[in-house]
């Protein structure tokens, strides 16, 4: 069902007119070893791991959103985010300050708009080769990459959707995935349809910090 621009407006201002929506904004880790690489998810309690300890210390940090225009809204001041060595992958959004129990809200992958997104297709030659098909989708070799379902389509058997995959064998108009980087495709053994965006993960090798410009994160609802 498609929303118009002042719909699409309402409900996210809807976001952050309440207690029990976005108020704060984590940082979640992207695991490295296959098969356990996960997004936060989309379910009432993240399922990856929530960045914690460093000094200073890893805290969520308390965020405020400009008004929704044209089916977007964005963050309207810097965020900070000390923390310890890891790989990092996902912003998680949050109803609280700390806690994953029923304050989870939903993530969004690093990388914001310089991230690569679109949609892809895989029939039956694709299922033969092992190939998504999405025409100059600008993925190269080596890249993290995140698959989605469709809304209303079915996401091709042997992709794990919310897995972060690397991208192999890329062409310029489609592209395999791999557990492991320039490693063997995944076997892919049905045909539908995917959306995908790249992940740019931050690796430190000690503390640091993870800093958010304004209008960096964007809630996007222009596919509603």
């Amino acid at each position: 069902m498609p929303f118009n621009d002042a719909s699409k407006n309402v409900m996210l201002d809807a976001l952050d007119e309440s207690a029990t929506q976005i108020t704060h904004v984590g940082v979640n880790t992207l695991v490295t070893a296959p098969p356990t690489d996960t997004t936060p998810g989309t379910g009432t309690n993240a399922a990856a791991t929530e960045a914690t300890g460093g000094t200073p210390a890893y805290a969520r940090q308390a965020v405020t959103w400009a008004a929704a225009a044209s089916g977007i809204k964005q963050n309207s001041g810097a965020l900070t985010f000390d923390v310890p060595a890891g790989t990092y992958g996902f912003f998680t959004y949050w109803n609280a300050s700390t806690g994953n129990t029923n304050n989870f809200r939903g993530y969004a992958p690093f990388g914001g708009a310089a991230a690569i997104k679109g949609f892809g297709t895989v029939d039956s030659a694709d299922v033969t080769a092992n190939t998504i098909t999405s025409n100059a989708h600008g993925l190269v070799n080596t890249d993290r990459v995140i698959l989605f379902n469709v809304f209303a389509e079915s996401i091709p058997a042997g992709i794990t959707e919310g897995a972060a995959y690397f991208v192999v064998g890329a062409t310029t108009d489609t592209f395999q995935i791999s557990l492991t980087s320039g490693g063997a495709a995944v076997d892919i053994t049905g045909q539908g349809e995917v959306f995908f965006q790249k992940v740019i993960p931050e690796v430190f090798g000690a503390q640091g910090q993870i800093t958010v410009a304004a209008n960096a994160l964007t809630l996007d609802a222009t596919a509603m």
